[in-house]
């Protein structure tokens, strides 16, 4: 069951990655033709590209934790045994989901009060961006719920362990 869930976040992450980029890419086309052909960019086009940008980096909080490419402090942690890599996995998960879960509080609280207006789109709130900030770290906290429980059930001997 933690698979099926683990690979259908992952599933969608990866579709709404892709719809971003090729967003990002349209509308990256639409300003060179128009810049070049037309000798009229678009001035929008920088300012939106860049908060898309930030948005993906933020997705991709829960993405890297799930590949296993997220900070970890090795110089301790592959010298000991792994009952003690368990342990550690165990304290620092459960501060890594403590901390997500009041950044994602956070992230929330803070995007509800924004409304400030893209410089170039009046109409586009920055808010609109600012919302994937917290969407991110919810994703990371599934991530992180998931790798507990597989903690947990190693420790107690019902799984297999791995990373």
């Amino acid at each position: 069951m933690l698979k099926k869930f683990e690979q259908l976040l992952l599933r969608v992450e990866r579709r709404v990655f892709s719809v971003i980029m090729f967003v990002m890419l349209a509308i990256l086309t639409c300003h060179v033709t128009m810049r070049y052909l037309f000798n009229r960019p678009l001035i929008w086009t920088d300012e939106v590209t860049t908060m898309m940008q930030g948005t993906i980096a933020f997705l991709g909080i829960g993405y890297c934790f799930h590949r296993g490419q997220h900070t970890e402090l090795s110089l301790l942690y592959d010298r000991v045994p792994r009952q003690i890599q368990r342990i550690f996995d165990l304290i620092t998960n459960s501060v890594m989901l403590f901390c997500l879960y009041h950044l994602t509080q956070i992230g929330f609280a803070y995007t509800a009060k924004q409304n400030i207006a893209l410089g170039t789109i009046p109409w586009m709130k920055k808010s609109f961006f600012y919302v994937f900030i917290p969407i991110g770290f919810m994703i990371a906290m599934a991530y992180v719920t998931v790798r507990l429980i597989r903690i947990v059930l190693e420790i107690a001997g019902h799984g297999k362990g791995g990373r």
